[in-house]
């Protein structure tokens, strides 16, 4: 997708980036940030709206075009907390208010109302129009609602907000307003923003003005919001750091409470954006500001929050934003070193390669000239290198490299395949009705394709960190890259399957590289949003496309549409529909659904505009149409077919035809059956390769009847492919139903027939005559105790062109077993071999040997001080459970493990008093970087290194205060 901080997953909200609570990621042109010394600086757009952050997201003119290094300095790569469920108190009927309406009253009146209602009751807020411009533009309006938010700030109790919460959106809308609108620019000038300072203080100055009751956590929360689109000083910070310690010191109590979560970030995002601003626009030093000094309570607070030290699912996002704030704040501390020396401490605290880490060493490299307290240099390149080949181990290639794939290792590979098949659908009923498959410029970035997929929503946060971008979204397209990021998900994570979110997703990149001249958010096309209603109903309604039939209505997006009639968008309305609402993509949808199937003239007329770059002829037209009040009436008609007949349609989704086995079939024969069935001339075949199958490419004429128009001829064309693949799946060779089919280059012939280029794609299993031998990984070597199991694992064994039918274990003391990962229990000590043997479904076996070392268990043993240094290290002996502590200013253990033969050692710290421990381990070969790291679990510290014959030295190291025991057994 591309998009003005847009683009959403298979259409349902739009972006989190604009009008996200994320501070709307788009950015303001970096002009002046391009000449600041002072790294932090950034100029985001102003926070609007919060969306639904479950869905695709597009990035902004910046994030497209800028490098790592500068979009960290200038992006929001803040966390919010867990959703809130929305608990909506209705302070009145549930009446809804038009901008317009509330322009004709008095300002009593519109006060009067303003506080008795809730903010989503009024339409149009965020939206610039005339009717805003008015109601803006007045300043005794403004001050009217400034003046009662500060009355209604002395008079919230526990239990009722005062209105609050409305008064501040209002305000925030024009704020907002005013950055983006030269008309408003008056709102935007901080003179202008200080007017909310005594309405803040005296919400603050409240004795209510405590996190507690929903109602008080939502006056909190607002006074954050208004902080980040108005202003403040040091008096409203400082009043904030009393939320901050309260939150800190009852946070066993308040982690659970996620309108309390909430309300934390508002604040902490709110007076992040605020002095960020400052510094962006005065061009000022942190030392020559009021801050300065004067926040030190603020920034403790967010201090605590960053060094919380046990990381959980509950409290994640909080230590993150505790880093990353504090990172960025720190250098107004009356330490001024404070900022760094935390982030420092993070580093040494959170396991490598952790969230926590990469959050620490981002804030060192963007905000401290890449070096830690300690004068060490942090290098965030071969950092966020690590983390790819974690998080994204696994690397597949199709079409001789023109699509490549970054996935988790928990993506399946059946799953791989999907997507790659989806991909030809959409790609096929795209091009048919573009009637064009030449790039409108070749050399870009999506020359290429990469797809990177992440195992779960968890591990998408990392894309923050490996790749620069904000992941408060669904996924994001970046079109100047060419880059698709998303992630597995489950049902339970999202109400849209993986499949269904690439399709739309797909199909930006189609329209960026096929469709819609230059690159996203360049040209007159992009400007005022003309494109929006188009790109975003597009995505949609090709992520409906079949093999055989056509482009169909998706279920999802149907549910989507208003029961009631009133309440759907109009023509109009939906040509014209911009980012600030999630709807208007079911009813873009709808509108060109409408169109392909009822008006195909004019989906087609509108496609043709945009491809050639003809602006005016696109403006005019729109115009045109939505003043058609029959089109108006046809789109409503249909709107009410597609609801009424909801329970017919489905989610079009690729079929198990496209994974199965197809026989082997010379490509000369597929392409002379299809040239035959379609009745083709001037063939021509191509073969490309990918990492699981190869496939094939044909191209030919069609010569049709006597031309009848262009729409005419399209619909005839059509009708004839989708039966030319119904024949062809019904042909003895499965292989054909995984091809799929589009026409392009319509002309009239001389002899007044019309003519297509036909284009056919689909597997290729000319080479699959010879069987490819499974591949046997043993995993080993293995080592344990007499008369205890030891854990055998077949893990990476697997077959390219079938499946792994059985495997056999044997053991080297007579025993075998034919389960996939079996456990095996000698009974004398000694070397053994066992040997693996995995044979496919064709028959085919492939062994693998390892050596299995079996010893008796030894007694347990304690450690021996000192070995606080690598010199002075204990021995540690594998199989043996080790007690040791550590307090009572002994901070670090050390031990020695030498290694005779390469194994994968596991290795469990226990703490038995819940002591803040941590440790690493390092090889003899470099004693200043370590190899690996802890994983938390529980009272647990866990990990696992692959070693090779030589020494290693483990180091037990303490972060927190107190003393106590633990024990340590390395297998």
């Amino acid at each position: 997708m591309k998009g003005y901080s847009k683009k959403v997953l298979v259409g349902v909200s739009f972006a989190s980036l604009m009008l996200g609570s994320f501070q709307g990621n788009i950015l303001a042109e970096d002009t002046k940030g391009e000449q600041v010394s002072y790294r932090n600086v950034l100029k985001m757009e102003p926070v609007g709206v919060q969306l639904p952050a479950q869905e695709l997201a597009h990035s902004s003119k910046v994030l497209e075009n800028k490098s790592f290094e500068k979009r960290l300095q200038l992006a929001d790569l803040s966390q919010r907390p867990p959703e809130v469920k929305k608990e909506s108190k209705q302070l009145a009927a549930a009446k809804t208010y038009t901008i317009a309406e509330l322009n004709q009253l008095s300002n009593q009146q519109l006060v009067d109302v303003l506080v008795t209602i809730n903010w989503e009751q009024i339409t149009g807020l965020f939206q610039f129009n005339k009717d805003s411009l008015a109601f803006y533009q007045n300043d005794s309006r403004m001050q009217a609602i400034i003046d009662k938010l500060k009355q209604q700030g002395q008079a919230y109790t526990k239990d009722d907000s005062k209105g609050i919460e409305t008064l501040v959106e209002v305000l925030r809308s024009g704020f907002y307003l005013g950055f983006y609108n030269e008309e408003l620019s008056k709102l935007n000038e901080r003179s202008y923003h200080d007017k909310c300072l005594p309405a803040l203080k005296t919400i603050a100055n409240n004795p209510n003005f405590n996190l507690g009751t929903l109602e008080q956590n939502r006056v909190v929360s607002s006074y954050g919001k208004l902080i980040g689109n108005a202003s403040s000083d040091v008096e409203t910070v400082t009043s904030a750091a009393k939320i901050f310690k309260q939150y800190n010191d009852n946070f066993s109590t308040l982690v659970d409470n996620l309108s309390a979560g909430n309300a934390i970030y508002d604040i902490m995002q709110g007076v992040d954006y605020d002095i960020q601003s400052y510094l962006y626009d005065t061009n000022k030093a942190p030392k020559d500001t009021m801050w300065y000094q004067k926040i030190d309570s603020y920034i403790n607070e967010l201090s605590r929050f960053a060094l919380m030290g046990t990381v959980t699912a509950k409290n994640g996002w909080l230590i993150n934003n505790g880093i990353y704030y504090t990172g960025r704040l720190g250098t107004f501390h009356s330490t001024e070193t404070k900022g760094l020396q935390v982030v420092t401490d993070a580093m040494k605290i959170y396991p490598y390669l952790g969230e926590q880490y990469f959050v620490a060493a981002e804030q060192i490299t963007t905000n401290y000239d890449g070096k830690d307290a300690n004068g060490n240099v942090v290098n965030l390149d071969q950092i966020r290198e690590d983390g790819k080949k974690k998080y994204l181990p696994k690397t597949y290639t199709f079409d001789d490299g023109a699509i490549v794939l970054k996935a988790g290792d928990k993506v399946t590979e059946e799953k791989v395949k999907r997507l790659y098949w989806a991909a030809k659908e959409v790609k096929a009923q795209f091009h048919r009705t573009v009637e064009s498959d030449q790039p409108l410029e070749k050399g870009n970035p999506d020359d290429v394709l990469t797809m990177v997929i992440y195992n779960s929503p968890a591990e998408y946060q990392f894309n923050r960190q490996l790749y620069g971008y904000e992941t408060n979204n669904g996924g994001i397209y970046i079109e100047g890259t060419g880059t698709f990021f998303t992630y597995e998900r489950t049902p339970q994570e999202s109400i849209y399957s993986l499949e269904e979110l690439f399709r739309h997703e797909f199909t930006h990149y189609l329209q960026g590289r096929y469709e819609v001249p230059g690159l996203w958010g360049q040209g007159k096309f992009y400007e005022n949003e003309r494109l929006s209603w188009f790109e975003e109903g597009n995505a949609e309604f090709f992520a409906g496309a079949t093999r055989t039939d056509n482009v169909v209505p998706r279920k999802s997006m149907i549910g989507g549409l208003s029961s009631n009639p009133a309440e759907r968008y109009t023509a109009e309305r939906t040509l014209y529909a911009k980012y600030g609402t999630w709807d208007f993509y079911n009813y873009s949808f709808a509108l060109q659904s409408y169109m392909y199937n009822k008006r195909y003239d004019m989906f087609d007329k509108i496609h043709d505009f945009i491809r050639k770059n003809d602006v005016t002829a696109y403006d005019a037209y729109r115009s045109a149409l939505s003043k058609d009040a029959n089109l108006n009436k046809e789109y409503q008609d249909y709107m009410q077919m597609l609801i009424d007949n909801r329970e017919k349609y489905n989610v079009p989704l690729v079929s198990d035809d496209y994974l199965a086995t197809h026989a082997p079939k010379p490509v000369s024969d597929i392409a002379a059956e299809i040239t035959a069935e379609a009745n083709l001339n001037n063939v021509s075949v191509k073969k490309n390769k990918s990492q699981f199958f190869n496939t094939f490419t044909l191209q030919g004429t069609y010569t049709g009847g006597a031309a009848k128009g262009e729409y005419e001829d399209w619909k005839t064309m059509t009708q004839n492919v989708n039966d030319t693949l119904k024949r062809l799946s019904a042909k003895e060779w499965t292989g054909y139903k995984t091809v799929t089919a589009y026409f392009v280059n319509y002309r009239v012939n001389a002899s007044g027939q019309f003519e297509y280029d036909v284009v056919f794609h689909g597997i290729n299993t000319e080479e699959g005559a010879v069987n490819k031998a499974p591949v046997a990984i043993i995993n080993g070597p293995y080592s344990g105790n007499v008369n205890e199991a030891i854990s055998f694992k077949s893990d990476g064994s697997k077959d390219e062109d079938g499946k792994i039918a059985s495997y056999k274990w044997e053991f080297g003391d007579g025993t075998v077993s034919s389960e996939q990962n079996p456990t095996h229990v000698y009974t004398k000590e000694g070397t053994y071999t066992a040997k693996l043997t995995v044979t496919d479904d064709k028959g085919t076996a492939t062994s693998a040997t390892t050596s299995v070392t079996v010893q008796k268990k030894e007694d347990n043993s304690v450690e021996q001080e000192p070995n606080n240094s690598f010199k002075t290290a204990n021995k540690l002996q594998l199989n043996q459970l080790l007690r040791a502590s550590l307090g009572n200013g002994d901070t670090s253990d050390y031990f020695e493990i030498n290694i005779e033969t390469a194994k994968n050692l596991q290795i469990n710290v226990t703490k038995e008093n819940n002591i803040g421990v941590n440790w690493v381990l390092y090889s003899e070969a470099d004693l200043n970087n370590y190899v690996t790291y802890a994983q938390p679990q529980g009272n647990k510290l866990v990990g696992s290194y692959y070693t090779y014959p030589g020494k290693y030295y483990f180091h037990v190291y303490q972060y927190g205060g107190g003393s106590g025991n633990y024990t340590v057994e390395v297998k």
